[in-house]
């Protein structure tokens, strides 16, 4: 018997996941130009939003103040193919650098999926897992102006070579990473733990752990190293965030998990964000029982927010952290049908509420 199109607990083949990821993109930016038409604006404004107005301005015009406070990689990347290019819509160049970004993870990740050696966790086993990562509520940033798809690669790589014993490239990604987001320092981290879980002689262990942590924290220190020589000093990102809302102490972190800091809100945003959070947060313990150095990841990406002491970020948060996507995906693959659609609608919903909100210059990561 021929099996149905509708059922999402088949693996993903490449011409599904190509036609949902094209379906994506082409839904976004649908939805941006009906925005700028209705505006009378350009797409490259709306392209422009948010942090993509700050990699833009540090691609054409280098670090200063509070720029600092954006990691070097992405935009700095950008601003050498611009200038090499002759670009001057930096916007539509980094979108175009990120879309090729995201297929290129896409091509990687589905080529491993079909690998017997890949890391437990590392690919998604069905069509709800892709579907869970391509709809994750702010798939818009892996085809705009943004660091997401850049860091998704990156990581993905990290932590394919350290799980298929090879330390020396799993240490490399994970330098790259910690170059790209603040969350780079968690790859260091679980990629050495990864390279050394899938060796079993304990000196091949402890040998796979110090090369992929000792390269990894090469990027670390690469950083650090970085702001000292434009700014003067190696932590010129902690001044830089010095005017935006942070906690100053442990209490402060978990008072945001009650609404107890002075900046947060109450408002049905703040309140999906939190719940959501919490949603995240009890898939990313499930998932480290299955495969701890993945669930580990997962979960130091999630509690890093407290130190925000808001969850406006969560949706971003989350949006890279593929082990995660995917594995509630799959899990949700496993329940009955009727949940199955339920979940993917209302993925869909959220997405499009999502990019539509960006699209208007609201706050919507």
């Amino acid at each position: 018997m021929r099996p149905s199109l509708t059922d999402l607990t088949r693996p993903g083949s490449a011409r599904f996941v190509a036609f949902c990821a094209v379906a994506m993109v082409f839904m976004h930016l649908t939805i941006w130009r009906w925005i700028a038409f209705r505006r009378h604006q350009s797409l490259g404004h709306i392209l422009s939003y948010w942090d993509a107005a700050y990699y833009t301005a540090i691609a054409r015009d280098g670090y200063s103040g509070g720029l600092f406070a954006f990691y070097p990689a992405y935009p700095l990347t950008v601003g050498f193919l611009a200038k090499l290019l002759g670009i001057t819509e930096v916007q539509w160049l980094g979108a175009v650098f990120s879309t090729v970004l995201f297929a290129g993870f896409l091509f990687f990740c589905f080529r491993a999926s079909q690998r017997e050696d890949a890391p437990e966790g590392l690919t998604p086993k069905s069509r709800l897992g892709w579907l869970f990562l391509l709809f994750s509520p702010v798939s818009y940033v892996f085809h705009s102006h943004h660091t997401e798809s850049l860091f998704l690669l990156l990581s993905f790589l990290s932590f394919f070579f350290s799980g298929t014993r090879r330390p020396v490239w799993g240490g490399v990604f994970a330098a790259l990473c910690a170059l790209t987001r603040n969350q780079g320092v968690f790859v260091v981290g679980m990629s050495a733990l990864l390279a050394a879980w899938v060796e079993t002689a304990p000196a091949r262990r402890v040998r796979a752990l110090l090369i992929a942590g000792g390269l990894g924290a090469l990027g670390i220190l690469g950083f650090l190293t970085f702001q000292y020589v434009v700014a003067g000093t190696p932590f010129a990102f902690m001044k830089a965030q010095e005017n935006w809302a942070h906690v100053a102490s442990a209490g402060g972190a978990l008072k945001t998990l009650v609404f107890g800091n002075p900046w947060q809100s109450t408002d049905p945003y703040n309140v999906l964000w939190y719940v959501a959070w919490w949603g995240f947060l009890i898939g990313a313990v499930l998932l480290a029982r299955r495969q701890p150095a993945l669930g580990l990841y997962a979960l130091l990406c999630l509690l890093v927010q407290l130190l925000q002491g808001e969850f406006v970020n969560t949706f971003r948060f989350v949006a890279p952290i593929f082990p995660l996507l995917f594995f509630l995906g799959d899990g949700c693959a496993k329940r009955p049908r009727w949940l199955q659609f339920a979940a993917v609608l209302g993925l869909f919903l959220l997405n499009v509420a999502t990019a539509r909100h960006y699209g208007l210059g609201e706050w919507a990561y």
